[in-house]
């Protein structure tokens, strides 16, 4: 049976997820929380939160250390930290950590094809590989497969929609339906998750909020704006993933890698839609679905 989760350590508890994650152990008072940052960041966090500062590298023997104690630790790494999950990975054993949740939290990690396809999914086979090599008495792991940040997506302009301006790009006829969860789900998640362990041991797991396709979420906005009429565009995935390949090999520019994340989720072979699959996790965990409509509702209302 696997041991209960109380002793909990964040790595990467600032940048676009990592705040939500801590708030939500931080609100459960089941959890004792210690946050981990670099000795450079100018994260800065809620009054009472316990903060070890460590290596801006994140030195092995170092991390052994701070992750002493600890029931299970969280990564949530941002892009420039990645290539050191293995290491966190292994000091967590080290350190006789019981419980890691890798920093995934995105595309359906047992997917051949979206890794093949999509740069940032790429390590997420490997990562699987290496934590399913490590499985050990005392250790275990966790994935949480997401889908796309949503409550990100609509304001940073990720999926094509320009509110102020009312247009829209299509991609192909917009009926496609995705997984997509909130940062706020996401953070809930990792929560429910540590509260039970045997579980979620040693597997991804999926969750959502909901499921849509870009033809639900421009409903949602014009009904969230009050504006029936939006310029729509149209544009080909095949064409798009092309394009953005090309781009991305090229240029390695954002633009390129932001084309291959929504192409991700627009093609049944990438296995975007986990409720679709049967792989959803929600009901497991505890965790509520949502109104698309009133998480687009809420998200105009944060932009105006």
């Amino acid at each position: 049976m696997a041991s209960a989760l109380h002793i909990v350590t964040i790595v990467g508890a600032s940048g676009r997820l990592g705040p939500f994650i801590l708030k939500a152990l931080q609100d459960d008072p089941a959890f004792n929380v210690t946050v981990i940052t670099r000795h450079n960041s100018t994260a800065t966090f809620s009054e009472g939160t316990k903060v070890v500062k460590v290596s801006d590298g994140y030195l092995d023997e170092e991390m052994v250390e701070a992750f002493k104690g600890q029931d299970a630790v969280v990564l949530s790494l941002g892009f420039e930290a990645e290539h050191r999950h293995s290491a966190l990975v292994h000091a967590s054993i080290k350190a006789g950590v019981k419980r890691l949740i890798a920093s995934g939290y995105g595309a359906n990690d047992s997917n051949a094809a979206v890794q093949r396809m999509f740069p940032i999914a790429a390590r997420l086979g490997p990562m699987i590989t290496e934590l399913k090599s490590l499985e050990r008495p005392g250790w275990s792991w966790t994935t949480i497969c997401c889908g796309l940040f949503f409550d990100f997506c609509i304001p940073s302009g990720f999926f094509g929609f320009n509110t102020p301006s009312h247009t829209a790009q299509i991609w192909d006829s917009g009926d496609a339906k995705f997984s997509a969860t909130t940062r706020t789900n996401i953070g809930l998640s990792v929560a429910k998750v540590l509260t039970r362990p045997a579980e979620t041991e040693n597997r991804s797991v999926y969750i959502s909020s909901f499921e849509c396709s870009m033809n639900d979420i421009l409903a949602a906005l014009k009904k969230a704006t009050g504006v029936d009429e939006w310029t729509v565009t149209h544009v080909n995935t095949d064409e798009q993933i092309k394009s953005g390949t090309e781009e991305w090999k090229t240029t390695g520019s954002m633009a390129a890698m932001g084309k291959l994340a929504l192409a991700s989720n627009l093609k049944d072979v990438y296995g975007s839609n986990f409720r679709e699959l049967g792989l959803l996790d929600n009901k497991i965990l505890g965790l509520p679905h949502e109104d698309l409509n009133e998480v687009v509702a809420a998200v105009v209302e944060t932009m105006s």
